[in-house]
């Protein structure tokens, strides 16, 4: 079909307000939670132009694309075709940690959020007698600001990486007078992942509630309180060599079938550098002593796992209904740490384990719709019912807590605006798998917004995709005593290369 002007002008104003799209809500990362399998719940798996549409392929077809996300997308693939993605990233992680002063112990919180700095020459003195001396400086709390903003953090993160992102080759065949296509891929993804409390405290003061608090603050007994610094810290890259095989099986429904091996490695890292203890006697009354000690683990892990799954698509005049079917398989982390605990002495041990992580079937559901030739729109809905994972452990771990299970939206589109020339733009709201402190809703991560555009040029037998893709994450813990205010971003640029004949 042909479009005329007025139309032209329509969808070009509906894919220019895309971009507009109002911002929800929030991402996370748990405060202290021991290395296990941070980082490994999102795949980049988006090729370019996927990138560009928000990742709802699901129910696109006659894309190299459709290996990673529906194999019967494959079937309308009529030409050999091979591709390339590269992509560049920049990361950002920063907290916002606000103390608030307690009835208990008043200026307390003055040392967690930095207003007051302790000097090593008044250890174990009293605080209430410090803060009468002209020297007990404190400084003047930040107000007014966005309490996810850099000008408020208390700490950031950068990092960034450019690298090849995936390769994949798809041949049509026939089976006497039945069409099938082949294709094989290789997906890389990157494993981030970064965690900072300055103020780890152990036992955490709001463990306790008022009334159990008051007992234990009796000027009689002696409450040690640590405070250390934690850091957690990873990064790697995860090796995927993707299979599929699709058939038209009759007109207008094609099925498919995929297959992914993973293994990959990654360096890890997790400190406790203790800073020092607070003595609580009774109330108002309080002694600091710095205390000179850490616990640094270090190594790497080792991942592998292989899966299957099972694709459909149904096309309906100018509809596409397609389904995809993770089916369960098995994560297993082999560790090989050293731990190095430092203090009057040194001690060093090594960390030798396997963790594993039983994943749940994954469901995939998308729907697109191409009024005409030229525009195409496409929405995609995944369940992820990841509180059905069992995991396993080597040691056992006190800090991990079940992961929440994932309901990810997808929405794209792309304008053919002429024949060697379209405009993509999509969106995604990806839900974490843990659940800040203090959250209301108990069993829902907070939102991963991501934000898409791209553009896609054909000549001759060749395409070449650009698109870039801006993600945040906000997300706090509440206490009684503090709030963490935790912002992650990720900008990344994609470039993608195919040709066919």
């Amino acid at each position: 079909m042909v479009i005329n002007n007025t139309y032209k002008l329509f969808l070009s104003f509906l894919f220019v307000t895309s971009f507009f799209l109002p911002q929800y809500v929030t991402n996370a990362q748990h405060r202290g939670d021991d290395l296990s399998f941070q980082g490994l719940t999102y795949e980049d798996n988006l090729t370019t132009k996927a990138a560009a549409m928000g990742g709802a392929m699901t129910a696109v077809s006659g894309d190299l694309s459709s290996l990673f996300y529906n194999t019967a997308g494959l079937a309308r693939i009529d030409k050999f075709q091979i591709s390339v993605d590269v992509n560049q990233y920049s990361m950002q992680w920063r907290e916002n940690q606000n103390w608030f002063p307690d009835r208990q112990f008043t200026t307390l919180p003055f040392y967690l959020e930095g207003l007051y700095v302790p000097q090593r020459q008044n250890n174990g003195v009293w605080d209430y007698l410090l803060y009468k001396d002209t020297n007990y400086f404190l400084s003047s709390p930040l107000l007014g600001k966005d309490p996810y903003s850099a000008d408020a953090a208390n700490w950031k993160k950068f990092k960034t990486g450019a690298a090849l992102n995936n390769a994949k080759i798809a041949i049509p065949f026939n089976v006497g007078d039945n069409k099938f296509v082949a294709a094989v891929g290789y997906l890389s993804n990157n494993i981030n992942d970064y965690d900072r409390n300055d103020t780890y405290l152990s036992p955490m003061l709001t463990s306790y509630d008022y009334e159990n608090f008051n007992k234990v603050i009796n000027g009689v007994d002696t409450l040690v309180v640590n405070w250390s610094r934690f850091t957690r810290q990873r990064s790697g890259l995860m090796n995927n060599l993707v299979f599929g095989l699709s058939n038209e099986l009759i007109d207008n429904v094609m099925v498919g079938v995929g297959m992914k091996i993973q293994f990959g490695k990654s360096d890890d890292y997790q400190s406790l550098v203790r800073i020092g203890d607070f003595h609580l006697v009774d109330i108002q009354k309080f002694k600091f002593f710095f205390v000179d000690s850490s616990e640094v683990l270090s190594g790497s892990s080792k991942y592998s796992s292989a899966s299957f799954n099972l694709g459909t698509m149904i096309q309906l005049s100018v509809l596409k209904i397609g389904l995809k079917i993770d089916l369960p398989y098995t994560l297993t982390r082999n560790i090989n740490y050293t731990d190095v605990s430092s203090g009057i002495s040194t001690e060093t041990h090594p960390v030798i384990g396997q963790d594993k992580v039983k994943m749940p079937a994954i469901y995939n559901l998308g729907i697109s719709f191409q009024p005409v030739d030229e525009f195409l729109i496409s929405f995609n809905y995944e369940y992820a019912p990841y509180s059905k994972a069992v995991f396993s452990f080597a040691t056992p771990d006190s800090s991990f807590r079940q992961w929440a299970d994932q309901n990810t939206f997808a929405f794209g589109m792309e304008y053919k605006m002429y024949d060697f020339l379209s405009l993509m733009a999509g969106y995604r709201s990806i839900p974490e798998v843990f659940v800040p402190d203090g959250a209301a809703i108990k069993d829902r991560g907070p939102l991963d917004n991501s934000y898409n555009f791209g553009v896609s040029i054909s000549a001759f037998l060749v395409r070449i995709d650009l698109a870039y893709e801006y993600r945040t994450l906000k997300y706090y813990d509440s206490y009684y005593s503090n709030t963490n205010y935790a912002f992650e971003s990720n900008s990344t640029i994609k470039l993608g290369l195919s040709y066919s004949y």
